[in-house]
């Protein structure tokens, strides 16, 4: 009996543990995106593969995220600053309700021209992402590489942003 008990230990532990990293797991830097699509707020399809050609900011938070309110605003003047030359920002809420994300964005708009809001209540994306913060950002190149990881807000990131950002519209 006490040998079952041991294994039964053993193979929980194991298959726990092997949960463990799979949820946690984080795209890391210079490795392709995750491929997905998400609706944007009007119910339309967005898929990632058709930004191929354009940087992306894809910005993962929640309506009731501290710093993402802190943060929204900045992406705005972000996607307004960058919209003509080639720039994106998905910005991906993980909110179960659809109040939530209303609600939160009559708080925070008007959003940019260049800027679509996905909705992601099942959080596949998210995990296939594995933030470990709200917000995080990740910023693609135009190969849909991953150049730059952003975990949570400070007030020096929109400028560290347009630094990452600029250099990477440049390229071709």
């Amino acid at each position: 009996m006490g040998r079952r008990i041991g294994w039964l230990l053993l193979a929980t532990l194991w298959f726990v543990g092997t949960q463990t990293q799979m949820s946690w797991a984080v795209v890391g830097l210079d490795e392709k995106a995750p491929h997905f699509i998400l609706p944007d707020l009007q119910g339309r399809p967005v898929d990632l593969k058709d930004l191929k050609g354009k940087v992306v900011y894809i910005n993962f938070w929640a309506s009731w995220c501290g710093p993402c309110k802190q943060e929204f605003p900045e992406l705005i003047k972000l996607a307004n600053k960058y919209r003509e030359a080639g720039f994106v920002v998905l910005a991906v809420n993980q909110d179960k309700q659809r109040a939530g994300v209303d609600d939160f964005l009559d708080k925070y708009a008007p959003i940019a021209p260049n800027m679509t809001i996905l909705l992601d209540p099942k959080m596949t994306v998210i995990a296939s992402f594995g933030p470990r913060a709200l917000p995080t950002s990740f910023v693609l190149d135009r190969e849909g590489v991953v150049r730059y990881i952003h975990f949570g807000f400070k007030d020096t990131d929109p400028a560290a942003w347009a630094g990452e950002i600029e250099p990477l519209l440049k390229e071709m």
